[in-house]
């Protein structure tokens, strides 16, 4: 009975629920981060961050170049172009400097966001990956 509920919900996970990349605290890359799904960054970017899905950068994150998505949650600092097609979330400890472009803007209490913000009326034809 419970494998039948774990079969279940695997089945309704899509692509853009599944991070297949991490980048652990205490990394450094310089230059262009190219993400299949979903990805996961704590450590620190030099440079762009692309993904075809979800980008989610942790509170110890740190980009230091562009981010271009469908979806970003930032957590961590960011100092640079936030492009997500569909949604942005700026969580308690986000500090970004730089605009965002986006269809859908959350800002959660004690975020810091210096920058201009576009908001997209038709996304898929606004925003390439």
């Amino acid at each position: 009975m419970e494998q039948d509920k774990v079969k279940q919900r695997a089945s309704q996970v899509k692509p853009s629920d599944i991070i297949e990349t991490v980048m652990g605290t205490g990394t450094f890359i310089k230059g262009t981060v190219r993400v299949k799904n979903s990805g996961r960054i704590d450590g620190v970017v030099e440079g762009e961050v692309i993904s075809d899905q979800d980008i989610i950068i942790g509170e110890t994150g740190e980009i230091l170049g562009h981010i271009r998505a469908k979806r970003a949650v930032i957590g961590g600092k960011v100092r640079g172009e936030v492009n997500a097609a569909k949604r942005v979330v700026l969580e308690h400890k986000a500090d970004l400097e730089g605009d965002i472009i986006t269809e859908s803007l959350k800002v959660s209490n004690g975020a810091t966001f210096n920058g201009k913000c576009r908001m997209l009326k038709n996304p898929e034809t606004e925003v390439s990956f």
